[in-house]
């Protein structure tokens, strides 16, 4: 659980606006220190940006694009970090966003899956519906 609190401490997984000299430099921290090279980002299904997998440092910079051209604010909040078991770590998230076309406030609490494999993150599960999440990880959701 201390690598994925220590990579939310950092502004992990990323915030926008990035510039592309920031976004490199980001990646190259990112995968020098927390992430596996074939680490996946799994998006759901009723995300905007639709139901998609990101793999490795080049599906990272697609994504951080993809974003990049429907936000102009884009960030992460950590609320809580729950353990789930050795290789698992469910985070509760707060996301602040700002349409780049519409200008208009996103603020949302959702949750993010980490899954962790040899002191590494070997990928990432985002739910919108946080009952899902806990669900999946089978932790009550009582108190969150």
């Amino acid at each position: 659980m201390d690598l994925v609190r220590r990579l939310y401490a950092e502004d992990g997984p990323f915030a926008l606006p990035l510039s592309r000299e920031d976004e490199t430099e980001l990646l190259d921290r990112m995968f020098g220190e927390y992430y596996e090279e074939r680490f996946e980002v799994m998006m759901p299904p009723d995300y905007p940006e639709g139901e998609q997998i990101f793999v490795g440092r080049a599906g990272m910079a697609r994504l951080i694009a993809t974003l990049r051209d429907s936000w102009t604010e884009f960030r992460f909040e950590a609320e809580q970090f729950i353990g789930c078991g050795p290789h698992a770590v469910l985070v509760l998230i707060h996301v602040v966003a700002e349409g780049g076309a519409s200008g208009l406030a996103t603020d949302r609490r959702t949750a993010h899956v980490w899954g962790v494999r040899g002191g590494r993150l070997s990928s990432i599960q985002i739910y919108r519906d946080r009952a899902e999440a806990l669900e999946v990880v089978g932790v009550s959701d009582s108190g969150t």
